[in-house]
């Protein structure tokens, strides 16, 4: 099945919402962003969330020491990186998601990733890190879902994630502004409408592939 991913998590109604659909990532955005948590109200947000639900801090250029305090502070599970990954960064006790935001096919060709990475591909934007909500060409990922585990981010929401799972049948997807009444704050409606409607696009997939 697709790994669903719901990110920039402020609020507990949304996350509690997305523990009951039994999402499989929840994403708590450390660095700068209107979504932004603290660490202590990161604490609070996931101390209701089951163990088997990994909890995904979002960096973009803080130190390592820094993350690995917040890693152990919020007992995350995996970090998702806006930088190319150094190796004092695959020091953390965690996997990571490295960010990369691609804008032609070439982009994708020398891409290398380490062996517990789970890559996710996001919208690039020049002056933009992240939660764009725009979408991209998906093509431009199709050499790398067949080689790596990948999350694809940017843009999505209810209404086109059936689309994008048709295409790639990547190994997750990720949304947060698709989701939202405002940033941080979760659409409880349209956070049950996308995980229904991941669920039924990997039921009509698994479908195809029997018949």
């Amino acid at each position: 099945m697709t790994h669903i991913k719901i990110c920039g998590n402020t609020e507990p109604d949304g996350v509690r919402l997305a523990v009951s659909l039994g999402v499989d990532l929840l994403g708590f955005i450390f660095t700068r962003s209107p979504r932004r948590v603290t660490v202590e109200q990161a604490q609070a947000l996931i101390a209701g969330v089951p163990e088997h639900i990994g909890r995904v801090g979002v960096f973009i250029d803080e130190p390592v020491e820094e993350i690995a305090r917040t890693v152990e502070a919020c007992e995350l599970s995996a970090v998702q990186l806006y930088r190319t990954p150094t190796a004092a960064d695959r020091q953390l006790p965690v996997p990571l998601l490295p960010v990369v935001r691609l804008r032609m096919a070439e982009d994708a060709t020398e891409l290398q990733f380490g062996p517990t990475d789970r890559p996710l591909l996001d919208t690039y934007l020049p002056d933009v890190i992240g939660g764009t909500g725009r979408t991209w060409d998906w093509t431009l990922a199709e050499s790398l879902v067949g080689r790596y585990p990948v999350i694809i981010s940017g843009g999505l929401r209810p209404e086109n994630v059936g689309a994008v799972i048709r295409q790639l049948r990547p190994w997750g997807v990720d949304v947060a502004s698709g989701v939202e009444l405002q940033p941080g704050v979760k659409d409880l409606a349209r956070l049950e409408w996308f995980v229904r409607t991941v669920r039924q696009s990997d039921a009509a997939a698994a479908q195809r592939a029997a018949g």
